[in-house]
């Protein structure tokens, strides 16, 4: 009997290291390949910020305006403050109530936002040079905006059905002290951007005063992004999760507070 324990124990332990093993090795290249994929486009990257901070659900029913504020977001699992927080502000206006033209005509709504990192000020070095014995970071400009048109209809009481289109723009503007080897490539700024045509669609379920679940997804037909997203609405605050497939960080979650009136 005791032969047979120790035996289990000893088989247990070995296939335990090598389970152990196979997941390290596949963490490791799974996290290279991620790696791979922020090196090769670094707008996409920071564009996924923006679209944390882009908000694409309709305004409550009985509201004309709101403002959303973008409050934490980011690439890990527990919320923290990314690259649009501070400086961003989002607006939403409501063109047409539903049904007030004709039965079934749905509530339009128009949303747009704007965003400016007030965090990269923070690692800059305006007074770097060439001769410095360090790679520095001497300028840095990320900033954003988007707008949307937005419909919704309601399919029950408590139900809506929402749909619309977004056009989003990232632009970056870095320089570097002195050049940088980059993937083989010497590089000393970076002046480039992003433009996305975002199609999107999504339920709203209202299940009391001011508390509202909202399940949303969208396609960018101009840079084949998919993405999905579940939030969770009270009168001030949003709790929400988004999904990129395609991303470098697949869950990244969102604190945002908002103001309807």
């Amino acid at each position: 009997m005791r032969t047979f324990k120790f035996t289990f124990f000893s088989s247990f332990i070995f296939f335990s290291i090598i389970s152990f093993s196979f997941a390290e090795n596949q963490f490791q290249s799974f996290a290279i390949q991620q790696a791979g994929k922020l090196l090769a486009n670094p707008p996409l990257f920071i564009y996924e910020f923006q679209r944390n901070m882009e908000s694409t659900n309709p305004l409550p029913t009985g509201k004309k305006i709101g403002l959303n504020y973008h409050f934490l977001g980011g690439i890990l699992i527990v919320p923290l403050p990314d690259l649009t927080s501070a400086g961003n502000l989002s607006g939403k206006f409501r063109l047409h109530p539903e049904g007030r033209l004709y039965p079934g005509l749905p509530q339009f709504d128009m949303v747009g936002g704007y965003w400016q990192s007030l965090l990269t000020p923070l690692i800059e070095d305006k007074n770097s040079k060439s001769s410095d014995a360090d790679t520095k970071l001497k300028r840095a400009d990320l900033k954003g905006y988007y707008g949307a048109l937005i419909m919704t209809s309601s399919l029950e009481p408590r139900v809506r059905l929402f749909w619309g289109y977004k056009y989003s723009l990232l632009d970056i503007d870095i320089d570097l002290n002195k050049s940088e080897k980059i993937l083989g490539s010497s590089v000393s700024s970076f002046k480039g951007g992003l433009k996305e045509h975002t199609l999107s669609a999504g339920l709203e379920h209202t299940y009391g005063e001011n508390k509202r679940w909202i399940l949303e997804g969208g396609y960018g037909v101009k840079n084949n992004l998919i993405s999905a997203k579940v939030s969770w609405y009270r009168k001030y605050l949003e709790l929400g999760l988004n999904i990129y497939p395609e991303s470098v960080f697949i869950m990244q979650p969102q604190v945002n507070f908002h103001f309807n009136f």
